[in-house]
């Protein structure tokens, strides 16, 4: 009777066991079946009473905003706060529907990345309405009169491609790849672009078009069928370096890479490469270390009921809204060393990897 009722006992634990197995089974489905389009769990600290921000992400797609989110994310945290991030995966709608999931939440202060500009009014007001401040992380808001715009001068970015570019090509025949018709910095980089060109008489624009989604990949198929119907172009203006290593592959069916100077913006590694090869005329460096910790720290500013810190103002189309500005910086092959690798942003050893080492600087 003893070894019976030992034997039941055995089973009983065996039984449990294996229902512990199976649940944990249930949870790494459970888990691996979750929408990868948001970081759902808080990162840092998550004592009672510290601020709570939600950052709302356009894409992490480029190497550039997963590094815009871990500089963000990791001041937010030195400074006490818990971050929340999301990521649309560059859809409009989700975007909308994370920023209310955001506000559901709770938050204390919204950053977000805007992948349509005129679309994000409705959600600012709805997170306003229940005292969450609204920070414009390097895109504007249209209209939406937020707390505080955070960015760099992207006027400013687009006169630096054009200085560069009517200095190697003072008359000519111009192609503009634009970024997102959506995105806001595209019509001010455009206006920089066109600020320069009016002392430059003898050059033209001739053809221009966006790169939906700032996608390279729609941005090749457009340059590709400019360069396949015969048109003739003495450079290209791409808004990105992404774009811009489109514009190449598309001047390469041509065997014109290297020929025909093109711009770009953001000093991605790819783009410093190529600058340092002599395929790639320019881009321009926007200290994302800079931006990101501007706007950690504006942000728990206003979640502890401090005033943003504006150096200037900017219209919104509606309101005239508190500015941060951050002047770019223009990046050549000439001033590599002193940009790029003096601020640490990329290595010696990946910008000239392709480049003989006697010839590094």
């Amino acid at each position: 009777m003893r070894d019976s009722e030992k034997n039941r006992s055995i089973g009983r634990v065996l039984s449990l066991i294996l229902m512990l197995f199976m649940l944990a089974g249930m949870t790494s489905v459970l888990a691996a079946c979750k929408d990868d389009k948001s970081e759902e769990v808080p990162v840092g600290p998550q004592d009672q009473g510290k601020p709570v921000i939600g950052l709302a992400m356009d894409t992490l797609v480029l190497d550039r905003w997963m590094r815009d989110r871990d500089v963000f994310v990791s001041e937010a945290n030195e400074l006490g706060a818990e971050v929340i991030v999301q990521n649309a995966t560059s859809d409009a709608k989700e975007q909308q529907s994370q920023i209310r999931y955001l506000i559901d939440r709770k938050v204390d202060v919204l950053v977000i990345i805007s992948i349509d500009a005129d679309q994000l009014v409705d959600e600012v007001e709805l997170a306003q309405s229940k005292g969450i401040k609204v920070i414009a992380y390097d895109r504007l808001i249209n209209q939406a009169n937020v707390d505080l715009y955070v960015s760099f001068d992207n006027v400013e970015v687009g006169r630096l491609m054009a200085r560069k570019m009517f200095e190697a090509v003072p008359a000519g025949r111009f192609a503009l790849m634009k970024g997102s018709r959506e995105d806001n910095n595209v019509s001010l980089l455009v206006s920089g672009i066109m600020d320069v060109q009016q002392d430059y008489p003898d050059t033209e624009i001739v053809l221009e078009d966006y790169a939906e989604n700032w996608s390279a990949d729609d941005a090749y198929i457009k340059a590709r069928r400019w360069l396949d119907d015969g048109h003739l172009i003495d450079g290209i203006f791409c808004c990105n370096d992404a774009l811009a290593g489109a514009a190449l592959r598309a001047l390469a069916m041509h065997k014109l890479a290297g020929s025909v100077p093109v711009t770009g913006q953001d000093a991605d590694l790819d783009a410093c490469q190529r600058i340092v090869e002599g395929s790639q005329l320019m881009t321009v460096f926007k200290p994302i270390e800079s931006l990101a910790q501007i706007a950690a720290k504006a942000a728990v500013d206003l979640a502890e009921g401090k005033e943003a810190p504006a150096n200037d103002t900017f219209n919104d189309g509606k309101h005239i809204v508190p500015y941060y500005r951050i002047m770019p910086v223009m990046v050549t092959s000439e001033n590599m060393a002193d940009i790029i690798l003096e601020n640490g942003f990329h290595a010696k050893k990946d910008v000239y990897r392709n480049i003989p080492q006697s010839e590094w600087p």
